[in-house]
């Protein structure tokens, strides 16, 4: 396994560019200050800048590739602090061995007289140069620092980012796998109800299921579904359920004229709804009523489901609700309001959704749902 690190694209490109402007700065002064009369002098301090600025890539490489992931990647401060440690005193030592020769200064300016006495034999001068480079290395660490701290955050951003993406995807088909199981368990119980009491229906009931079993195939596991083929479904599965119960539930349908509509949304959403009121609304021993409509108003999809409340306890229940709600979270983020009002004889549901396109349909919010009830 290589000790080096492995950076991102981003961080490559702004350290190219980074040193790339400080290589070519020294270049680009020596070509503007361009003095015949002294060339060996200004060729020769070109090649002694860029000598010293080699230190100092040498410096950023060892930190960058070696010692920075230490300390962001194996959390290891002792280590990261150790190598800082010896790779400065060693660029300190670099940078003493090859200091300017100020003689060349001197040679250039006869004005200049240095007065100072020199340091005693055995031990290194101490110049301003030596703490201006030491400074410098270590704004350069800093920096470095910096730029993979922000490079790594948006690294991570992405990847939480792709992460979500896909849990959410994984997430919505674990929900519509559910849903479709509770629907057809639902059914079939209804159709087992009619074998006995009229065959015929239930023949009859029985083709209608393989229609709506082809929209569950076909449509259900597509991200979107038109109002129009919702609206449709919706029709076929009252008729089934109204088989069963004859004369005990009155459905009242209102839903506005759809055909060729290119208004979209999720598969199925309205029918854990219209299960719920099947469900819990109907009552043996008295009429029931059940009123469902969909209208569309001021750019929004407003769906209501009201019934009375039959007062029969189930163990079971409540798992095609709880997937609906999931998913309006999940898709619509809180860019919908679903209000439940559960009284003592009734119960209904609003569902107020914003009109969608295959366009953005997959456009979704950061916050939270509004849920009222």
């Amino acid at each position: 396994m290589s000790i080096f690190h492995k950076q991102s694209k981003q961080e490559t490109i702004i350290y190219t560019i980074v040193w790339g402007v400080f290589f070519l700065a020294p270049l680009l002064e020596f070509i503007i200050n361009y003095d015949p009369e002294h060339p060996f002098w200004i060729k020769n301090g070109l090649l002694d800048t860029w000598t010293h600025m080699l230190f100092f890539l040498v410096v950023f490489l060892i930190h960058n590739h070696i010692l920075a992931p230490f300390l962001l990647r194996q959390k290891s401060v002792g280590k990261y602090i150790a190598g800082c440690v010896i790779v400065i005193a060693l660029f300190q030592t670099a940078q003493c061995i090859h200091k300017p020769d100020h003689g060349k200064d001197h040679a250039r300016n006869e004005t200049s007289v240095d007065l100072k006495p020199p340091p005693p034999e055995g031990r290194p001068p101490i110049h301003r140069h030596d703490i201006n480079m030491f400074i410098l290395v270590f704004m350069m660490i800093g920096a470095n620092l910096g730029v993979k701290y922000y490079c790594q955050n948006e690294e991570e951003k992405k990847y939480l980012a792709k992460l979500k993406e896909q849990s959410l995807k994984q997430e919505l088909e674990y929900l519509r796998y559910q849903i479709n199981p509770h629907f057809i368990m639902n059914t079939l119980n209804n159709i087992h109800a009619l074998v006995d009491i009229d065959p015929d229906q239930a023949k009859d009931s029985i083709v209608d299921m393989s229609r709506m079993m082809r929209y569950l195939l076909y449509e259900s596991d597509k991200q979107y579904v038109t109002l129009d083929n919702a609206v449709v479904f919706l029709k076929k599965y009252l008729n089934l359920m109204k088989l069963r119960y004859t004369d005990q539930v009155t459905v009242n349908l209102d839903v506005p004229e759809v055909s060729n509509c290119d208004i979209v949304l999720a598969p199925l959403v309205f029918i854990p709804f219209v299960e719920n009121a099947f469900k819990h609304g109907v009552a043996l021993n008295k009429p029931s009523i059940i009123d469902i409509g969909i209208e569309k108003k001021d750019g929004r999809l407003l769906f209501y489901c009201r019934n009375t409340k039959s007062n029969v306890k189930h163990e079971y229940g409540g798992v095609g609700l709880n997937n609906v709600t999931k998913r309006l979270e999940l898709i619509y983020g809180s860019d919908y309001t679903l209000e439940i009002d559960d009284k003592d004889n009734t119960y209904s549901v609003r569902l107020d959704l914003p009109f969608r396109y295959p366009s953005d349909f997959q456009k979704t919010k950061d916050q939270g749902p509004k849920t009222k009830g």
